[in-house]
């Protein structure tokens, strides 16, 4: 299975952050968009892909996209969505 680019990742994300933010405001419950939040985050911490222009430093852009989706699940864990 092919592991897909930065900019699809970044789609997919928004997407997912989009779709959840919708479902909270149609069922009025914001754990929607927290879940979202927390989904993409550790999207990003499993499979950390960063931008062609970061290939020379590698290591260090994989743990910047790591710490990235970590704050990604620290925001859908902490805040407190209210729709």
């Amino acid at each position: 299975m092919k592991k897909p680019t930065f900019k699809k990742q970044m789609l997919i994300g928004i997407m997912l952050i989009a779709v959840g933010n919708i479902l909270a405001f149609i069922f009025h419950k914001g754990i929607c968009a927290n879940i979202a939040w927390v989904l993409y985050g550790l999207m990003l911490i499993v499979n950390p892909v960063y931008p062609e222009r970061y290939r020379n430093d590698a290591k260090r852009a994989k743990w910047g996209v790591r710490i990235a989706g970590f704050i990604c699940v620290l925001v859908g864990v902490l805040t407190r969505y209210v729709v």
